[in-house]
């Protein structure tokens, strides 16, 4: 299982993640389990230098505990915005609603509930380290957002929402509180603002190392959280891209301060980040030469080598992905990386198609205006391919693994070539 703690991975990651074995993760992005290479350590610290590192309080925090009644919790959030429940190093929501109404009902009962853990970022503004689905949860259900559903004691709550809920259910959960463990760094961190982040990621890290398992893209979220993967989060929120992969899009459904409705937090590709993986395999897939071994090492060394990527590389990339986004979507339309579907039901993305369409219109830009005047024909030409067995095996139904990527990126290329 690729969390954390299992793959014994530092947050300055020295080294890659690497797999025994060439099968890779498959296309609905199970789990794998990586290990992380051994390396030889540093030379030896004297025990000088390590007493004047801690004279110096460097990486060394300090915590203080507060109450917040969930009124106060919702306000800070909401209105004031002191506390932001989503920094980049986290995770996206996974709670459903049955988790987030047994929380709900314990909050009721009064059952004790294990702290929030908050990072002092600047004055009086806190970035949410541990709690997030908690507080979101929260958040939901104080929003009419929540039915609460699957309550094992208070039954007579489920499928009612806080606006339903009698008064004194609603003044009993007002009254109701969470203990916060608010944690800032000793040493002056604003003059180092790198150290900071990775104190920060670190933290966040070995809170979470006995939580929900981390899959593969959330790990990289967490590990490489540099410009590259900031273009991954902007790429993932762009409306074309929303609208094409059925993902309710960002600016109708995310605030400023994290909070995320329930139809984009509920989106299966959203919620495990299965967006910004596609994006990623874009960039690692473009070079031929660089698909060999496991799809989880060509993903991961491509976020390594390119964590800081500079500005201008940066610019090129997001230019590379929306034209070649929008030139598949101007030929496929709204069958765009979807298998075959009903007349009244559009077909599931395919992360497989979505890799060979896009990577072979990205081989073939050179002739992009060409393409551009068959794109009836190249649209007929895949539908058909994926109506016949033996062309469906290639480019949907073999494992995920180097070659197959090849052979399915060449078919695409072959089809469109061949309506030219």
């Amino acid at each position: 299982i690729a969390s954390l703690s299992a793959a014994a991975i530092s947050w300055s990651m020295a080294k890659k993640i690497e797999l025994t074995t060439e099968v890779v993760e498959d296309t609905d992005d199970h789990e794998v389990d990586p290990q992380a290479e051994t390396t030889p350590g540093p030379q030896k610290t004297t025990a000088k230098e390590l007493e004047d590192l801690y004279d110096k309080g460097q990486n060394r925090l300090i915590s203080q505990k507060n109450e917040f009644l969930l009124p106060q919790i919702i306000d800070l959030v909401k209105h004031q915005k002191m506390i932001n429940l989503r920094p980049e190093y986290q995770r996206r929501l996974r709670w459903d609603d049955k988790k987030k109404s047994l929380l709900i009902e314990s909050l009721l009962m009064n059952v004790p509930i294990p702290p929030i853990f908050l990072f002092e970022h600047d004055y009086a503004r806190y970035e949410v380290m541990d709690g997030q689905q908690r507080l979101n949860a929260i958040i939901e259900f104080f929003e009419n957002s929540l039915k609460l559903r699957g309550l094992e004691i208070w039954k007579g709550l489920n499928g009612l929402d806080h606006k339903n809920c009698p008064p004194k259910i609603i003044k009993g959960l007002e009254r109701r509180s969470l203990s916060a463990v608010i944690v800032l760094t000793e040493s002056d961190t604003s003059k180092t603002p790198k150290l900071n982040f990775d104190v920060r990621r670190s933290v966040f890290e070995r809170l979470n190392t006995g939580g929900q398992t981390l899959n593969p893209q959330e790990l990289r979220n967490c590990i490489f959280s540099g410009p590259m993967n900031r273009l991954l989060l902007d790429l993932s929120r762009q409306q074309l891209f929303t609208q094409v992969l059925g993902i309710p899009g960002y600016e109708e459904n995310e605030r400023a301060d994290g909070f995320v409705s329930v139809a984009r937090s509920k989106n299966h590709l959203y919620r495990t980040m299965g967006d910004c993986q596609l994006i990623l395999r874009f960039f690692a897939l473009r070079k031929r030469e660089g698909i060999k071994g496991s799809i989880l090492q060509i993903l991961d060394n491509f976020m390594e080598s390119h964590e800081n990527a500079d500005s201008k590389t940066l610019d090129a990339y997001r230019n590379d992905f929306m034209t070649r986004l929008t030139f598949a979507h101007e030929i496929f339309g709204d069958k765009t990386f979807r298998l075959p579907g009903s007349a009244d039901k559009p077909g599931k993305v395919s992360r497989p198609l979505f890799d060979a369409v896009m990577v072979a219109l990205d081989d073939l830009w050179g002739q992009a205006n060409k393409l551009k005047s068959a794109r009836a024909k190249i649209s007929k030409s895949l539908e058909q391919a994926l109506q016949s067995k033996t062309s469906y095996a290639i480019l949907i139904g073999r494992p995920n693994t180097a070659q197959a990527i090849k052979d399915r990126i060449d078919k695409v290329k072959e089809l469109i070539s061949a309506s030219l």
